[in-house]
């Protein structure tokens, strides 16, 4: 009996020091288990949930947050998915006990933008950046409100950067005036309200466009508001769609001939021929087309129940400019409306910007060395094949610092009398100041000098000493000099 005795012992004592070793080091609480698991939870948790800033660190059970939070609803959301990664947390359980925030702020966005889109179907889509999530959830509920019952998508982005005043209150007066249109999109770009849309109903337009035209300072509205699309042409990452009436199959086949040579990529046709005479529209096409097919996306309209045709999208500046020159020409019964935003296409130059006075004169002369802005004899303003060399011209300017000015030196044609040549080469400086202006460079920042071509050469800094086949001349100074 006692030798039995001895031998349950023993396995008694076999199995505690097996159950410790397993304790030890196999058990999923062993601290270094436990630490591997939690690490494991937490990081697949903050990835799930799109909180791609938010990097996590697990000492034990402590958890450190870090990363560049876009704003501090970020961190308090990221820190209770932490929390709850791994269960209801705590020593019993085993999970998550304490995070800790050492998360930066990320800096504030530039410029602040948000949008609502309203679809032919009424349903919502929210996106863009919003500065926290309380006014995320309002903007939600405003649109599921205003959808009928329609779906509402949201896209938004948790961010900083919004301006002050009341951002909320233009956000969700946006989101109401869009709601009586058929289809339509509102963009509160930091302080600008744009309400772009269509409606059947001229007195629901005459409401909308008082309503957006009135905002309150410091904020502004800029409203285009139409019928319904005669004939319509849209530009977007598939392509160019052509839609709606024309009045023959010769005023077709003029449309498409004109897409075809100046847009590069698919182009669907979708037109029908209709019996409807407007004298004159064809002219508005003739003129429109050529620089719209060159925006990055876009809406061009016929509206013959309102102004005639509305341009509406995101342009580079050259094509906004060309497209401006074209349409000041148009006359009859149908005008143009322009609502465009410019992009500028990235700067090709190594280093961190804003760029320093140095650096900036070598991108920007680098730039007119490898683009010439050319110009035709007598002509103020540079070739159209002079479009992608303004457009990176101004991209360069626009990552400069902003202490920096820029004296720009027209050149003449050595063909006309001293004096005219004079006032030629500064209205060909005085034009791409105003390009640059335009292209939103501060006016301020901004000289234009004309000289004829032998000043225009002694001019030149003797660093480009090689450079006097250019036509424009830009020095960058310091504001103090």
């Amino acid at each position: 009996m006692r030798l039995l005795d001895y031998l349950f012992a023993l396995l008694a004592l076999a199995g505690l020091v097996a159950a410790s070793w397993w304790g030890v080091y196999q058990s999923p609480q062993n601290a270094a288990n436990l630490q591997f698991r939690l690490q494991q939870e937490t990081s697949s948790a903050l990835k799930a949930a799109g909180m791609d800033w938010a990097v996590v660190n697990m000492d034990g059970q402590h958890a450190v947050l870090s990363g560049k939070a876009p704003s501090p609803d970020a961190v308090r959301d990221a820190a209770l998915i932490v929390l709850s990664a791994d269960g209801p947390g705590g020593l019993i359980f085993g999970g998550v006990t304490q995070v800790e925030n050492a998360a930066d702020s990320a800096p504030p966005v530039s410029p602040f933008v948000w949008r609502g889109e309203k679809t032919p179907e009424g349903a919502f889509v929210l996106s863009g950046h919003v500065p926290s999530k309380a006014i995320r959830k309002a903007l939600l509920g405003e649109a599921t409100l205003l959808s009928g019952g329609a779906n509402v998508e949201d896209r938004m982005q948790l961010a900083t950067g919004a301006p002050a005043g009341n951002w909320q209150g233009m956000a969700r007066l946006g989101l109401q005036q869009l709601a009586r249109l058929s289809s339509g999109e509102v963009s509160l770009h930091d302080r600008r309200l744009r309400v772009n849309g269509v409606s059947v109903d001229p007195e629901v337009r005459a409401k909308v466009q008082a309503e957006i035209s009135n905002v309150a300072a410091p904020f502004k509205g800029e409203p285009m508001i139409r019928g319904a699309s005669l004939w319509l042409a849209r530009v977007s990452e598939s392509g160019l769609v052509l839609k709606g009436n024309v009045s023959s199959e010769s005023e077709r086949r003029e449309i498409l001939t004109l897409a075809r040579k100046h847009f590069k990529g698919d182009i669907t046709d979708e037109m029908v021929i209709a019996d409807q005479s407007f004298p004159g529209w064809m002219d508005g096409v003739r003129r429109g087309l050529q620089q719209f097919v060159r925006f990055q996306n876009g809406e061009m309209d016929f509206d013959p129940e309102g102004s005639g045709f509305y341009i509406a999208g995101q342009s580079s500046p050259s094509a906004l400019a060309y497209l401006r020159e074209d349409l000041a020409g148009l006359s009859g019964a149908y005008s143009a409306n322009l609502l465009v935003d410019t992009y500028l296409p990235a700067p090709s130059a190594a280093g961190p910007a804003p760029f320093a006075r140095d650096a900036c004169q070598g991108l920007v002369s680098t730039l007119l060395d490898a683009s010439p802005i050319t110009f035709a004899a007598g002509a103020a303003a540079p070739g159209r094949d002079s479009g992608d060399a303004l457009d990176r011209l101004a991209a360069g300017a626009h990552v400069c610092e902003l202490s920096l000015d820029f004296t720009i030196v027209g050149d003449g044609d050595a063909m006309n009398a001293a004096r005219a040549d004079v006032e030629l080469g500064k209205a060909r400086a005085t034009f791409m100041a105003d390009f640059l202006t335009a292209a939103g460079i501060d006016a301020g920042r901004l000289s234009a000098i004309g000289y004829g071509p032998g000043i225009a050469e002694q001019a030149i800094d003797s660093a480009d000493a090689g450079a006097d086949i250019r036509q424009i001349e830009i020095t960058v100074l310091e504001r103090s000099e």
